[in-house]
């Protein structure tokens, strides 16, 4: 189908400003009291999809911990990534957490020229009164880290930890101390103990060891279920390969070319993909979801003990989703709901229980809302709302349309009804029905019948990304993307996914 390119009337207002840096007044920090303040905990899976928790509609799958969070509390079912500058999504999704702030706007793209210190999550609470702890995997400068917590315990600094460093089972970890800094800090040291382990028991006996002076911000960041798939065998025995069902949308191979698909994610497994083989994948990844679940619950049961339940609000997200065998694809580098989509649970003080809403934000919006929540002032360089409308009940969802950008090879947009994305390199456009095709299966753009929403929609993504600075131009996205980037020469410093080969050639 050719688009029209040029400006176009489109047929409603397009809702594009809530984009735009939040305005919404901010409580002042002075507004609770030391006693009023919530504790905040905020538990980040790794490469977790929003259809992996049973009680969110994954049948298939145990996890009794996290439906046990989500009874206690409110589901927000359509929670987004926004994109990312680098295959490694997990790197882009936490700095827009960290900051607040939207994907080209971060500051943390590890560009010397443009970093930028915005205010941080963590630090923003510690500025506050709040005692701050991290745990698990960061994925951000050191620096940021020192800026943000007071203490760290079972660290996890780079991107993944690939089986040749242990992998799961004896990650690289460091402890952290901001009244220590000349001692241990930083110091890396190897435990058997499985990654999710270390990190739910450093957040327990954090937990269990507060003294209740101040009220505390606790990052729990986990590495699963992120690969190499490693779980204890009564997890993995918990799901036979003949057992799995395979998703409807299972295809030997993507169908069209969406600019990396022979990322390092997409090699997980042989192509073509077989009906055996990705069941067999699909048992691994619940394995360790299920196995995750296990260390939630440690946690869950950790703050019921501790006194301090009804003043504590839980979060419970990943940093995006993964296709796990839909599509034909296994990893993260593309636009489908399985990919762009988080789980994402709130429990708590004020937090309505049993509940799901429909959300349509970002995960970056978790900064501001539980700002708001501990009457902290919201800082000015936050690009995201906060979503205490939504708990409230005063609004359904923050925006009418969600984008999603992918280094130079991948545009969407998407509302509750349908979706839109675009290939720049190759001038694909897929059309998808979300209401009556919820897979994302049947390509409806060569239907006439939808021209002109087509058009309509290509031209709201257009005005869209450019509120989030996309700097693609769609005349000549790769020149463009690559001038803003620099990723030829920058993707060692980037994390742009380089393989051992490139980096050599790079001489790192």
């Amino acid at each position: 189908m050719t688009i029209n390119c040029s400006k176009v009337s489109l047929l409603a207002l397009v809702t594009s400003a809530l984009l735009a840096p939040a305005t919404q007044a901010a409580p002042a920090s002075s507004t609770l009291s030391a006693d009023e303040k919530p504790n905040i905990i905020y538990l980040l899976a790794d490469d977790q999809t929003y259809d992996s928790i049973n009680y969110l509609g994954t049948t298939g799958i145990k996890t009794p911990n996290m439906d046990r969070l989500a009874k206690s509390g409110t589901s927000f079912t359509n929670v987004f990534n926004q994109g990312s500058w680098t295959p490694a999504l997990c790197a882009a999704s936490r700095r827009m957490i960290a900051t607040g702030r939207n994907l080209y706007r971060t500051g943390l793209d590890r560009v010397k020229a443009n970093q930028k210190e915005y205010p941080l999550w963590g630090e923003t609470f510690r500025n506050n009164g709040y005692e701050t702890f991290v745990t698990g995997k960061w994925h951000l400068p050191k620096s940021a880290l020192v800026r943000s917590y007071d203490v760290g315990s079972a660290v996890y600094n780079k991107g993944m930890s690939f089986a040749k460093d242990g992998g799961n089972w004896e990650p690289k970890m460091w402890n952290y101390d901001v009244n220590n800094v000349n001692g241990d800090n930083f110091k890396v040291y190897r435990k058997k103990q499985h990654s999710s382990e270390q990190i739910a028991n450093a957040a327990v006996n954090y937990i269990e060891a507060n003294s209740n002076e101040k009220p505390y911000f606790m990052y729990v960041a986990f590495m699963a279920p992120h690969d190499p798939r490693q779980s204890p065998q009564e997890y993995v025995d918990m799901y036979p390969a003949d057992d799995i069902k395979l998703p409807d949308s299972f295809q030997p191979q993507h169908n069209l070319d969406q600019g990396d698909y022979f990322v390092r994610d997409e090699m997980l497994l042989p192509f073509p993909r077989t009906e055996k083989e990705t069941q067999s994948f699909i048992g691994e990844y619940y394995a360790m979801v299920t196995h995750l679940d296990t260390q939630v619950g440690l946690i869950l049961d950790a703050v019921e003990k501790s006194g301090q339940a009804d003043n504590t609000i839980i979060i419970y997200t990943a940093d995006h989703g993964l296709a796990v065998g839909k599509h034909g694809l296994t990893g993260k580098q593309n636009q489908y709901d399985h990919s762009i989509r988080a789980p994402f649970i709130m429990s708590g003080k004020g937090i309505p229980k049993d509940k799901k809403v429909n959300g349509m934000f970002y995960l970056n919006s978790a900064f501001p809302t539980t700002a708001e929540l501990a009457g902290i002032a919201i800082p000015d360089s936050v690009d995201a709302p906060s979503i205490v409308p939504l708990i409230k009940g005063e609004k359904e969802q923050m925006f009418e349309n969600i984008v999603g950008s992918y280094r130079m090879y991948q545009r969407m947009i998407r509302n509750n009804n349908f979706k839109l994305i675009y290939y720049p390199i190759t001038k694909e456009m897929q059309l998808f029905n979300l209401v009556d095709d919820p897979e994302e299966m049947t390509n409806l753009v060569t239907n006439r019948k939808y021209s002109d929403m087509v058009n309509t929609m290509f031209e709201q993504m257009k005005t869209e990304l450019k509120l989030i600075d996309d700097p693609i131009d769609f005349t000549n996205p790769e020149e463009s993307y690559a001038q803003h980037m620099t990723l030829k020469k920058n993707c060692r410093i980037q994390l742009a996914g380089c393989s051992d080969a490139e980096v050599a050639k790079l001489g790192k």
